[in-house]
């Protein structure tokens, strides 16, 4: 894993989602009660942006068909519409010195 420094956190706020991109890569991070999640930013349906998906509790649905994930371990949890076994990789991330550090593969 390597951490990339995304700056200070007070630029991802409290229940709403932000997308980065690192290396191509594009990472949805949420912040829920002052902890930070961070998921790949495609649903795995049509690709849509999950970081512009409307987020409850820990659930965020995707904005083209409503497929929802849990932000804390990317399962999908809208079984019924869901392909089976579909989920978004996750990642850590913590904050260090009040900055943003990212570990992807």
């Amino acid at each position: 894993m390597t951490e990339h420094n995304l700056g200070k956190w007070h630029h991802v706020f409290d229940g709403h989602g932000k997308m980065f991109t690192i290396n191509d890569k594009k990472v949805a991070m949420f912040m829920i009660e002052g902890k930070l999640f961070a998921f790949e930013d495609e649903c795995p349906h049509v690709g849509a942006s999950l970081a512009t998906g409307k987020l409850e509790g820990k659930i965020v649905t995707c904005p083209a068909h409503y497929w929802q994930f849990d932000v804390t371990n990317g399962e999908c949890v809208t079984l019924d519409l869901c392909d089976d076994g579909s989920f978004v990789e996750t990642y850590p991330v913590k904050i260090e010195n009040d900055e943003i550090i990212l570990s992807l593969p």
